[in-house]
């Protein structure tokens, strides 16, 4: 039987690239997210090129929606060998003192209490396998911070820590624990918000003189899939173009 994947913001620009990436070396992909009608096109493009995908709906940070996931995958498939924690988002722009809790809390939960639930469920399956692989998603402001999303900065930055803990609590196990930080990339999220201006002012600052693509980030999320990745555990990938080396 083929490895299988569970993909959490499986529908978006930068999971959407992920499952295509990991359904074309021949994993069955299960793409869970919000937006059930993004997760079903990402799904239909996965099957009409040959692949093998589910599309389910879960909201991460929901604790009874996460358990009903991954019980709903396991009896599906039997085993969860790869789990990717993609969905999460900043959602805010603002200073620190007009955020308000509701405001605040919604982001760290969209990030850090998302990665938390899923891994909680999913680690339990993956130590009765004796193998797994996690794949946690953070971002170069969890590293640099950022003015104006303090919210997602320290978000982001739990989850770099928060991977670390998880790597060592999981290593006898012998579950791989690791964390990929997309810098500037070109989601259609991103896209759709963006002028020309702000786009060019965003090249000048990186080294490589590109903002990335989805793609470069999935092609990250599956290197940590495979064998060539097997001594690699806690760690952080930044993907950026060289905007951040820490």
């Amino acid at each position: 039987m083929s490895q299988v994947a569970l993909i959490s913001g499986g529908g978006g620009g930068i999971g959407g690239a992920a499952a295509h990436k990991m359904a074309a070396a021949g994993m069955t992909v299960v793409i869970a997210d919000f937006d059930h009608a993004a997760a079903e096109t990402v799904r239909g493009e996965i099957a009409s090129a040959g692949g093998k995908a589910d599309a389910l709906s879960v909201d991460v940070t929901q604790t009874r929606e996460v358990k009903a996931l991954v019980i709903d995958v396991a009896s599906r498939y039997g085993r969860i060998d790869v789990l990717a924690n993609i969905a999460g988002g900043s959602m805010y722009t603002k200073r620190m003192e007009e955020f308000t809790w509701a405001e605040w809390k919604q982001v760290i939960d969209a990030n850090l209490k998302g990665t938390f639930l899923m891994c909680r469920e999913v680690a339990p399956i993956m130590q009765k396998q004796k193998s797994g692989r996690i794949l946690n998603t953070a971002s170069n402001y969890g590293v640099t911070g950022s003015a104006l999303r303090t919210p997602y900065s320290a978000a982001k930055a739990g989850i770099i820590a928060f991977t670390k803990s998880l790597a060592l609590e999981l290593a006898p196990d012998g579950i791989l624990v690791n964390t990929v930080a997309p810098g500037p990339t070109d989601t259609p999220r991103v896209l759709e918000k963006e002028s020309a201006e702000a786009r060019n002012r965003r090249w000048s600052s990186i080294p490589l003189g590109r903002t990335g693509k989805p793609e470069d980030l999935a092609e990250m999320y599956y290197f940590l899939t495979t064998p060539e990745s097997a001594a690699i555990t806690g760690q952080t990938f930044h993907v950026n173009g060289g905007v951040v080396m820490p």
